[in-house]
């Protein structure tokens, strides 16, 4: 029996397990919309932008750690969701964009089409680095099933599919290919017996956490309990371990060293300063996250998926190429237990502990995140924008479990909140999940209020409003003699504006009343 190709996608997708995708319908790709009329095991949900649709696939695919997959129309639909597929490229989140494309015969640019572009492959693939553009119906499985095997192995990313609108419109006989989930990467025997060596002989070993341990936490802790040694996390890295956890360090560092720029996140400097052997595991190590290393050069053991980040920001003494539970647990097998050596691993007062953090500070924001934790169980998840309250989060909120904090750190784009935090939602219908927001991010992508209202999912948006974008504000401070302009909305405007959309609003502040509205 043939289908057409849209319903070829749609059996793809299914094939796959996937149960929730995220767009708005186009003219050019009505043959997808069609064949999910109805169905019985995928649901759409219909955002109000496409950057709102990405970005809550982007949550979605964070809460879950499976794909979340966005739906798009050719030409402005495409261009509105590169946003969100740049941020789920920068930070490694699986993301994949089915999107509907010209005819062969109407690739000639400046012809004067629909929803022309001069190459819209192209546009895509320098955005997410991996595209395939389907040219005939019966290819739609195999290229569904190249992209989901993409997503699904190795370093999460995005990844794209454009298809043709007559492509999408003609038929097949093609049948879906079944899933085909690879075994995770084990790290090759003589380099894990290396990192053991290495290992052995540490008197003060550091093990520093990314995203890419995000689903490793048991192994964790288990090897950080054998070697006694402490953890630090990159921002990415926040609830690998929990933050109460007695080897789970802060971002202070030890004794009286002085933090560095902690406006903007996690700075573990300090730690990497006083180690004698790093593990790194599931991280780039990337700018924000290898301050330290140019102190004193230390060995460092770098575990990761990614060939291609391992020694690429701090040169590696032995490179492990794998999945991090797996890798971990081989190297777990090679070690005997070390007991604690003197002043390592270094006793940290219960006032420094990063659960503690919001309780002993006096910093702006420092009551919302108090509030916020004290409302939410262990496993609730928070959402933060690229906003100061956001910056606050990553260094005082206390995490306590993977996959419950998200925050756009490397690609910094605003309006990642309340859509993200929406798409955290339906992944995960049975947890707490908050959005964190400033006044000027939340603008962004305030419309998907209405997406959350017509599919009543119920989910507190914290907005923190000074009227402006203060990042920018605080710049223009220091360096432009406070030449800069107000450009967000006032409190009661914010008000109005959800309850336009159908959505509860309160106008509250903190202690109690905050508390009530969560």
């Amino acid at each position: 029996m043939s289908v057409t190709g849209g319903q070829a996608v749609v059996a793809a997708l299914d094939a796959w397990g996937v149960d929730t995708v995220f767009g708005i319908p186009g003219i050019h790709s009505l043959p997808i919309y069609d064949a999910l009329h109805g169905h019985p095991r995928i649901r759409h949900i219909n955002a109000r932008h496409e950057q709102g649709a990405g970005f809550m696939a982007d949550g979605y695919a964070r809460a879950s750690g499976r794909p979340g997959v966005v739906l798009a129309t050719t030409g402005p639909g495409v261009v509105n969701a590169l946003t969100p597929l740049a941020q789920a490229h920068a930070e490694s989140s699986p993301l994949l964009l089915i999107a509907s494309g010209p005819p062969e015969e109407e690739l000639e640019p400046d012809a004067g089409t629909l929803h022309e572009m001069l190459d819209q492959q192209a546009t895509v693939r320098s955005v997410v680095g991996r595209s395939i553009r389907v040219r005939e119906s019966g290819q739609i499985p195999a290229a569904l099933d190249e992209a989901l095997r993409a997503v699904h192995t190795g370093r999460p990313r995005p990844f794209a599919l454009e298809i043709p609108l007559d492509v999408l419109a003609a038929e097949t006989a093609a049948r879906p290919i079944p899933a085909r989930r690879e075994e995770p990467a084990v790290p090759a025997l003589s380099a894990l017996e290396r990192a053991a060596a290495l290992l052995r002989g540490a008197r003060r070993p550091l093990l520093i956490v990314g995203r890419g341990a995000q689903d490793a936490t048991d192994q964790i802790l288990a090897l950080a309990e054998h070697l006694a040694a402490p953890v630090a996390r990159t921002t990415n890295g926040m609830g690998a371990i929990p933050d109460d956890h007695p080897l789970a360090l802060p971002d202070t560092g030890p004794g009286k060293l002085p933090p560095l720029r902690r406006n903007i996140g996690i700075n573990m400097g300090p730690w990497i300063a006083a180690a004698d052997v790093c593990l790194a595991v599931g991280t780039r190590l990337g700018e924000r996250s290898a301050r330290g290393w140019d102190a004193e050069p230390r060995p460092l053991i770098h575990l990761d998926i990614d060939p291609s980040v391992i020694g690429r920001n701090v040169e590696a003494e032995v490179e492990l190429v794998g999945d991090a539970a797996v890798g971990l647990k081989a190297l777990l097998a090679m070690l005997e237990p070390r007991p604690a050596a003197g002043d390592w691993p270094p006793a940290i007062p219960s006032g420094q502990r990063a659960g503690a953090n919001p309780a002993a500070t006096d910093e702006p924001f420092a009551e919302i995140l108090r509030v916020t934790r004290r409302c939410l169980e262990r496993d609730g998840i928070v959402v933060a924008d690229m906003t100061m309250v956001g910056y606050r989060a990553r260094r005082l909120f206390p995490v306590y479990a993977p996959r419950t904090f998200f925050s756009p750190h490397y690609w910094g784009t605003l309006g990642f909140a309340a859509p993200g935090a929406i798409g955290a939602k339906l992944a995960r219908p049975d947890r707490q999940v908050v959005a964190l927001s400033g006044d000027g991010g939340f603008l962004f992508t305030a419309q998907e209020l209405a997406t959350a209202v017509a599919g009543k999912v119920a989910v507190p948006i914290v907005i923190c409003n000074d009227d402006c974008y203060a990042a920018i504000r605080q710049a223009q401070d220091r360096n432009f003699g406070s030449r800069h302009i107000a450009v967000g909305l006032t409190n009661p405007d914010f008000v109005r504006l959800a309850r336009a959309f159908g959505a509860g609003a309160s106008r509250v502040a903190t202690g109690r009343s905050y508390a009530a509205a969560l």
